[in-house]
């Protein structure tokens, strides 16, 4: 009788997490997972909430894919960009080949993080599908400072 009862409460509780709606805003460099609009969550956790769904999992799988192409390209470019800087702080003759190269790179991470967010935002919207609410992406909300109030909006 008790594995019964332990059965049915895991089986219950698999189905309400499964029910809560995951939600992605876009930021300047990346982007922020929500679980039902109150809890922040990681990518990592994001992939194993999709995992339960079959077509939102391997679509997710593929955005990572996509934001790790997007970060070494952008890091390995930014490190070529600085070569020739370096260089030329320390008063020797610079290669402006290097700045070329690593401008291309980080325009490379640029796209790749752009189809990254796109991708990603599919799986969510995959995952989403099977919930009566609709995704909201956009989410205002007003801080108040100690000498003044500011609008912040995601998306």
């Amino acid at each position: 009788m008790k594995w019964k009862l332990v059965v049915m409460f895991l089986c219950a509780s698999s189905l309400v997490s499964a029910q809560r709606k995951i939600t992605m805003y876009k930021t300047f460099g990346g982007v922020i997972y929500m679980l039902a609009d109150s809890a922040e969550i990681s990518p990592k956790q994001t992939a194993s909430i999709l995992f339960t769904h079959p077509q939102a999992y391997p679509e997710f799988k593929k955005a990572r894919r996509w934001s790790t192409a997007s970060a070494v390209t952008g890091f390995t470019g930014a490190a070529m960009v600085a070569i020739p800087l370096a260089t030329l702080a320390f008063g020797e003759r610079s290669d402006w080949g290097y700045a070329i190269g690593g401008s291309a790179l980080m325009a490379v991470g640029l796209v790749c993080n752009y189809v990254y967010k796109g991708r990603a935002l599919y799986a969510i919207d995959l995952y989403n599908a099977d919930l009566p609410q609709k995704t909201s992406r956009i989410k205002p909300q007003i801080q108040f400072y100690g000498t003044g109030a500011g609008l912040v909006i995601k998306f």
